[in-house]
């Protein structure tokens, strides 16, 4: 009876406590580190318990789960002709927006602002009057101003039609240990030069680090961007741009190389910027380019991929068909317009516009969520904005 028990010191954990079970099963651990809140704070600390958990943090697929885990769908902005961009958010409690940008920005009666949307929770605004990009972060209200070079800049043939901005720290790592993704983000210029009946479409890469531009690339092609105010996607290094027609500018951002894409040969007779707002580039299966394309006499999205074969040659593969009968049925009289709106490449969404109202596709499930009525008359493009998000909290993470 009075023998001591030898073995462990009180306290102490041993293979068989539940405890134990969890923190030496990587799936099981992997499911509680998902759920660490998204604080430069959290991750490093966790990282410094085990080396165990450090190697499990820092591992790419973790970080991958992490993002997808926490990053949402917090609202959108929409923008009518050149009014400023309103911001919806998903939730009634979310209210995000922490200041707007100057009134006087979207002027009708200047050259006016021209709003291309957010990525990596920041928006991004073309002053062309001021030949100058708008980085804003809608949560803070911070702004950052870049004057667009000066070879852009003094260009009289020569206009910037369109933009994209990028954080530099897209690791999740960096992202949450950045306190301002205003200092660390790239920014491309997309111009058009009109000479002897065609078209040259030159890009300019920004580095904020080095506050430098760099050298301008140029691909000659017929065609124009075929919305100024669509926002690029982003596909691993490149980025593309939709241009009128149908055909995509991509720009390998990594490689500096730029190229025209041709669409699928299914469209090669779709011409003129009649048809632009029936085609929406994604972020396609595997990572790949993908492309939605919206058939309004068969009311059906077919979305396509850019594959690559056994021998290397990249082709377009027609992956899925997304009927929309049930959702839009027509009327007796006349046909229901449909066009495509807007796209979220975090979250695979399509925004789509009816005569009066509005929706988001989420394509991997097939599910469509309302959004709101409007007159029928104004149409809207949507910009999704996404952030991490804390759940219970009416506020992005700080």
């Amino acid at each position: 009876m009075g023998e001591m028990i030898k073995g462990k010191a009180r306290g102490s954990l041993t293979p068989t406590d539940p405890v134990s079970k969890v923190l030496n099963d990587d799936d099981l651990l992997i499911g509680i580190l998902l759920r660490l809140t998204p604080k430069p704070s959290s991750l490093r600390n966790a990282s410094l318990i085990y080396k165990r958990w450090h190697r499990i943090l820092f591992d790419p697929q973790f970080l991958g789960r992490f993002r997808k885990h926490h990053w949402k769908l917090l609202g959108f902005f929409y923008q009518q002709f050149d009014e400023a961009p309103n911001f919806t958010p998903i939730s009634d409690q979310l209210d995000l927006i922490a200041a707007a940008l100057p009134e006087n920005l979207f002027d009708p009666y200047s050259l006016g602002g021209v709003f291309l949307g957010c990525r990596d929770g920041i928006a991004l605004v073309l002053d062309c009057a001021r030949h100058e990009a708008i980085i804003w972060e809608p949560t803070t209200g911070s702004i950052n101003h870049v004057a667009f070079p000066p070879a852009v800049s003094d260009g009289f043939e020569t206009s910037v039609v369109s933009a994209a901005m990028m954080c530099s720290a897209r690791d999740v790592h960096q992202h949450l240990h950045n306190e301002n993704c205003l200092s660390t983000f790239k920014l491309v210029l997309v111009c058009q030069e009109y000479f002897a009946n065609q078209k040259k479409v030159s890009v300019c890469l920004y580095d904020s680090k080095s506050n430098t531009w760099g050298d301008i690339i140029s691909v000659t092609d017929t065609c124009k961007i075929a919305n100024v105010a669509r926002p690029s996607v982003i596909v691993g290094n490149a980025l593309y741009w939709l241009l009128s027609g149908a055909n995509i500018l991509e720009f390998d951002f990594e490689r500096q190389t730029l190229v025209v894409i041709e669409k699928p040969t299914t469209y090669a007779h779709v011409t003129g910027s009649s048809v632009d707002m029936c085609f929406q580039i994604l972020r396609g299966e595997d990572n790949c380019l993908g492309l939605a394309v919206l058939s309004k006499l068969k009311l059906s999205i077919q979305l396509w991929g850019r594959k690559s074969n056994g021998d290397g040659i990249v082709s377009w593969v027609l992956q899925k068909c997304v009927q929309l009968d049930e959702l839009f049925s027509r009327p007796a009289r006349r046909k229901n317009v449909i066009l495509l709106a807007g796209y979220d490449e975090d979250t695979n969404a399509i925004f789509l516009s009816s005569d009066s109202h509005d929706f988001i596709l989420q394509l991997e499930s097939v599910q469509f969520r309302y959004i709101g009525r409007r007159e029928r008359t104004h149409f809207r493009m949507y910009y999704p904005y996404t952030n991490f998000y804390i759940a219970g909290r009416h506020d992005i993470c700080e």
